[in-house]
């Protein structure tokens, strides 16, 4: 169920829930595009911060699993890839427009 709703992208705003998205039902669409992606790009950036001081903690003797510092590096790795294949995607369309003939 889970994989459905990341190839459909109705899972998104479960992962990256957004509380501006409701303060900016109004305003334009790049505008809301543009900090859209920039809450992305930090809360990805959290997730890498926090995946980095588990691993700090590890090796230092604080951390008492090995499971929750391998799940915290999975999961800022997954999303570093998702936004990576979202900017992909978004240079792409942007390639495309900027080929189209006027």
């Amino acid at each position: 169920m889970v994989i459905k709703a990341i190839e459909s992208g109705t899972g998104i705003e479960h992962a990256f829930p957004s509380p501006v998205a409701k303060e900016t039902a109004g305003a334009a669409p790049a505008e809301s595009f543009s900090k859209y992606l920039g809450e992305m790009v930090g809360k990805v950036n959290d997730m890498q911060l926090s995946a980095d001081k588990s691993i700090q903690s590890l090796a230092t003797g604080e951390a008492t699993g090995l499971h929750e510092v391998m799940l915290a590096v999975e999961k800022a790795s997954i999303s570093f890839q998702f936004l990576n294949q979202v900017r992909n995607k978004a240079v792409e369309a942007y390639q495309e427009v900027m080929r189209m003939p006027v």
